[in-house]
């Protein structure tokens, strides 16, 4: 992790993102902190201290279950928030959010967010539709679970996650996120090796996308 102050360089970032609200009274009191593969942003043990947008990268949402099981709930790319449901009391204790590949943040005190900005009624409701955006991506992913062939949601949750086109996720995790037995899901990774969509190497995979996204339209017009 590196914490580097808001008065820098990567000021460029944020024009990238969909954030309104960012006055600059606030962002003088932000920083920005970037993330290596596999560090965690957040915590489910500590306490949140911060509200995060995701500026750049990709970032992938693990709740720990009593029984040590980690799983995937949702996955996080630039213009994403982390922290907002401990903003709006939503949940107490933060999820586990893991970084996949280099991540730079914009870490805001919650503390300086709600001093400026919980009492805007624009910004109440911009977060409000944040979240509910992302609970609607969320039964949509369920709902495709049910309708959609796994080599299609395969080939989309490829194209999501993969950074730099290299694919290198923990497939029992993944095959729980699907909502299919791990025989199922290294199955389907043989079928997309065998017809050219990913080639497989030390780390994982290394995705073709112009064919995933050929496949992933013909699961549309099926």
């Amino acid at each position: 992790m590196k914490k580097i102050p808001y008065n820098d360089s990567k000021r460029n970032l944020l024009n990238q993102v969909e954030a309104p609200f960012l006055i600059e009274e606030m962002l003088q009191q932000s920083s920005f902190i970037d993330y290596e593969r596999n560090e965690k942003i957040v915590s489910q043990a500590a306490k949140l201290d911060y509200l995060f947008i995701l500026l750049s990268g990709k970032a992938r949402i693990i709740q720990q279950e009593p029984n040590g099981k980690n799983l995937i709930l949702q996955f996080l790319e630039a213009g994403d928030f982390i922290g907002e449901l401990t903003l709006v009391k939503a949940e107490e204790a933060p999820k586990d959010v893991i970084a996949i590949g280099s991540v730079c943040c914009l870490a805001i005190p919650l503390k300086v967010v709600e001093e400026l900005l919980m009492k805007d009624a624009k910004f109440s409701t911009f977060i409000a539709q944040y979240i509910g955006k992302k609970l609607l991506l969320r039964m949509e992913h369920f709902s495709n679970a049910q309708t959609f062939e796994l080599k299609y949601r395969l080939a989309a949750l490829l194209l999501e996650v993969s950074v730099n086109n290299q694919y290198s996720e923990n497939n029992t995790q993944i095959a729980d996120y699907l909502g299919v037995s791990y025989r199922h899901l290294t199955h389907t990774f043989k079928y997309l090796r065998e017809n050219g969509y990913i080639e497989r190497n030390n780390t994982g995979y290394e995705i073709v996308p112009e064919k995933l996204q050929k496949l992933i339209h013909q699961g549309n017009e099926g």
